[in-house]
């Protein structure tokens, strides 16, 4: 009888989510072949065997936080334990996994990005997780006062929790945040249909819930005369056409984002509340919301000051193709410092979208419709039909003042009333 132990998901990253198992106890199984996915704070990732053989016990349940090193199941051999120097390797970068244990590679996106994550040899000799970092943090816990009870004393996130617990009663805050009683067990009906909450829905939920938690939301919309935008988007689409590019709004859209945010870096900022510092960013990495079957991923385009608009339209071709695919890497989902949010091809007027914390924008670009609006050409005042939209942008309040909302949006609109300007600005 042998054991098959969770291997290191990545770099500082020490435990996931046990989404789904591709076999059960009595299956064969080949080499190389899936047998589960993990999901991560970064990413998901799959579990390849590095064996053939009969799985004999299945040793943890889907939905559970699996940590590094733990079992995971146990089987008889058909063949050969590859090494660590047989086993292919499926990314880029991978560190060489053990005897006994599987390469991982990436399979699917996390929900959204998770920028700010803080490397395990961070704070002297304490080592945790990173999402055991993040949720000191947010709590005000010291790391030097939890004890680990993870492989060599690592701190999870169950032992800030446990800490957590302790140092605080019912009602009580700790760090600021409300300790807020989980509710009971759902009364249903025989009728009513359970699916478990696990998985992109249950990281999801768990990003929502920390941005509203964490941000001081606000919503400011603007409407806007896109007549332009649509013309450059269709001489734009020809173009992209040639090379077999298909170009949406999106990249004319980025576009102007960056022309605005230079006006406004504090739109393009993280704060580290560790050393009580707003950090701008030199870079416009903007993240786009994309919806797959399992829910919401927001991979990043980076460096988008850097590149044309039939390269971030080629470039977001290939992430959403990937990310509907369940083929985005971690790379595809960190470091961004923005997020573009567009459910204009369902319909709605506007939304107020959550911000993906720790950026502290997200701006939601809606459906255009066709509207007669009054206007003044030549001195005279004439109704013209114009094709008309709404943007909206959801802020972290704690760094942005509405006064700036208002003079970015001002500013922003202005380039997609005129994209003419972002040639005169170099963008």
């Amino acid at each position: 009888m042998a054991e098959l132990r969770l291997p290191e998901l990545g770099e500082g990253v020490h435990e996931g989510e046990l989404v789904k198992w591709n076999v059960k106890a009595g299956d064969t199984v080949k080499d190389d072949q899936v047998l589960a996915e993990i999901m991560t704070d970064k990413a998901t990732v799959e579990l390849p065997s590095s064996f053939s053989g009969v799985v004999q016990s299945i040793e943890v349940k889907e939905g559970v936080t699996v940590k590094v090193g733990q079992l995971m199941l146990t089987y008889s051999e058909s063949g050969a334990l590859k090494s660590a120097s047989q086993a292919p390797a499926k990314s880029q970068g991978s560190p060489a996994p053990s005897p006994a244990q599987a390469p991982m590679h990436a399979a699917a996106a996390a929900p959204v990005s998770t920028t700010g994550l803080v490397s395990v040899a961070a704070s002297g000799d304490v080592r945790a997780a990173p999402s055991a970092r993040r949720l000191a943090r947010e709590l005000g816990i010291e790391l030097t006062q939890v004890s680990g009870s993870g492989p060599s004393g690592q701190i999870l996130k169950e032992d800030i929790e446990n800490k957590s617990k302790i140092g605080s009663g019912a009602g009580a805050t700790s760090g600021g945040r409300p300790q807020i009683a989980t509710r009971g067990p759902v009364l249903s009906s025989a009728q009513d249909e359970r699916i478990p909450f696990k998985g992109l829905r249950k990281k999801i939920s768990e990003k929502m819930r920390l941005s509203k938690d964490k941000a001081a939301h606000f919503t400011y919309v603007e409407e806007c005369d896109a007549t332009e935008l649509v013309k450059l988007r269709a001489q734009a689409k020809a173009l992209g056409e040639a090379s077999k590019i298909k170009v949406t709004y999106l990249p004319i859209v980025m576009k102007a984002m960056v022309a605005a945010l230079r006006k406004y870096p504090i739109m393009n900022a993280e704060l580290d509340e560790s050393s009580q510092e707003i950090v701008l960013k030199k870079h416009y990495n903007i993240g786009i919301s994309v919806q797959t079957e399992d829910g919401l991923t927001a991979p990043v385009i980076k460096n988008v000051e850097n590149k044309s608009i039939l390269m971030i339209a080629k470039e977001i071709e290939d992430v959403v193709a990937r990310a509907r695919a369940k083929k985005l890497t971690m790379d595809d989902l960190t470091g961004g410092t923005i997020t573009l949010t567009n459910a204009g091809s369902i319909g709605g007027l506007f939304a107020t979208p959550v911000i993906n914390f720790p950026e502290v924008a997200i701006l939601g670009f809606n459906k255009i419709f066709r509207k007669p609006v009054a206007l003044t050409i030549n001195g005279v005042e004439q109704i013209a039909i114009r094709d008309w939209t709404y943007f909206s942008i959801s802020l972290d309040h704690r760094i942005v003042d509405g006064a700036v909302a208002a003079e970015f949006m001002k500013t922003f609109i202005g380039y997609i009333e005129n994209p003419a300007l972002l040639l005169v600005d170099g963008v």
